[in-house]
């Protein structure tokens, strides 16, 4: 991961920032589908209890490139500025970019109430006490290319680290166990 570029949502009277970031983040899963699956990492430098207004995309600059070269951007072109790609600086630390699951959802317990696994009451209750404990991490509002359902995608930052760890991206452009440059 020697370069990144990056993509920022502008400020819009009409949309708020967490929807344009939501369709600019569907816009890139579909594209990594097919282009720069495992090569492409991402990350977000503004992120709080959203994502932010900046999307960073790392990899090598032929990956990059190859992006770009996609029309994915179309229809949100006059809503982002998107950044030449550039070399990482020299000093950064490395940050693991990956996503979040509760650990209960009403699927997962209709799911298990469908096999038996339990009851309709157990399930509810189980439910009961998991919306207690509940995330507050960034997150995305995306639909299912193969269910059509509505999700949210919850995203999670670690702490700074000196050292990179290697590996591959899904085709979110996050991962287990690898790393990306963090810098401001």
């Amino acid at each position: 991961m020697d370069y990144y570029l990056q993509i920022t949502v502008l400020p819009d009277p009409e949309f708020k920032a967490t929807t344009l970031m939501s369709a600019l983040f569907s816009k890139l899963h579909r594209t990594l589908v097919s282009v720069g699956q495992g090569e492409i990492g991402i990350s977000f430098p503004k992120a709080d209890k959203s994502p932010g207004e900046v999307l960073r995309l790392h990899g090598s600059e032929t990956a990059l490139n190859r992006l770009m070269d996609e029309n994915w951007l179309k229809g949100l072109r006059d809503y982002t500025e998107v950044s030449k790609v550039s070399s990482i600086p020299d000093q950064v630390q490395h940050i693991q970019v990956k996503r979040k699951r509760p650990k209960l959802t009403a699927s997962r317990l209709r799911r298990a109430v469908k096999r038996g696994a339990i009851s309709e009451d157990q399930a509810e209750e189980l439910l009961m006490e998991d919306n207690k404990e509940q995330i507050e991490n960034p997150y995305f509002r995306l639909q299912s290319q193969s269910t059509n359902q509505n999700f949210p995608l919850f995203i999670e930052q670690s702490q700074p680290q000196e050292n990179s760890v290697s590996g591959s991206f899904n085709a979110y452009g996050i991962s287990q166990t690898a790393t990306v440059p963090w810098f401001p």
